[in-house]
């Protein structure tokens, strides 16, 4: 039996199972849902090979998979891992990763701090994607919780609905619902978003091929950015 090597980590506890230059035969569907139950294999919520890139622009290659098997575009959280992993062998301070949504950078900021450039939001239809009568992002939901919802993509496609009070159960019940509604084409991370004031907010994602996670690195991005056009935060402030 041949014994491959794996990371597990996790960024605000939103956790992946991380391999190094693998065999793209693992790339399975099957095979990620096996190790992505918590109860039967490793368990987490996301998968990503990582491999040394043959491109003079970048220095990794890294595909995602959501523990469902379906394929991720990105994921900031990740990507903060494996920063973290690269910085500590390689003793620098930055790199750039070649993702499906094109190249990321990444920077180490010293005391466990790593950034990641997620890239400009995506506001328009065509690069969410988003199915629209009328070719705007606003998706017009009317659930018992979520209502509203500004789509957009930071590298995968979100939904963003501002709302009084994180309910989880609530949050699980009407993501669901929409998702049955295929608006999103490639399927949609949705995030409830409490605003506490203009410097502070509280989100609470549900990512697709997954479901509600501790924490989600473009989910936050993506509810800044909303946030922000919507004058409701200022430009810098603190994810709780």
């Amino acid at each position: 039996m041949k014994k491959i090597k794996f990371l597990k980590m996790h960024g605000l506890s939103n956790d992946f199972i991380i391999f190094y230059n693998e065999e793209k035969i693992l790339h399975d569907e099957k095979f990620v849902r096996k190790i992505s139950n918590r109860k039967t294999g490793i368990g987490c919520d996301l998968v990503a090979f990582v491999d040394d890139s043959e491109s003079k622009f970048s220095n990794l290659e890294v595909k995602f998979f959501n523990s469902d098997g379906s394929k991720a575009n990105t994921c900031g959280n990740a990507l903060r891992c494996i920063g973290k992993n690269y910085f500590d062998i390689n003793k620098v301070q930055n790199l750039v990763v070649d993702t499906d949504s094109g190249l990321i950078d990444i920077q180490d900021y010293g005391n466990g701090n790593i950034s990641v450039d997620m890239g400009k939001p995506k506001f328009d239809c065509e690069s969410i994607p988003m199915l629209s009568q009328t070719g705007q992002n606003e998706a017009k939901i009317n659930l018992s919780y979520l209502k509203g919802g500004i789509g957009l993509s930071v590298g995968n496609p979100h939904l963003i609905f501002f709302v009084d009070k994180i309910d989880k159960k609530l949050l699980e019940k009407n993501s669901q619902e929409i998702c049955k509604l295929n608006i999103f084409p490639d399927g949609v991370n949705i995030s409830a978003v409490k605003i506490i004031d203009k410097t502070l907010i509280k989100v609470l994602t549900h990512e697709r091929g997954v479901g509600i996670t501790d924490a989600c690195g473009s989910g936050a991005c993506a509810s800044f950015a909303v946030g922000n056009l919507l004058n409701y935060v200022q430009k810098k402030y603190v994810l709780k």
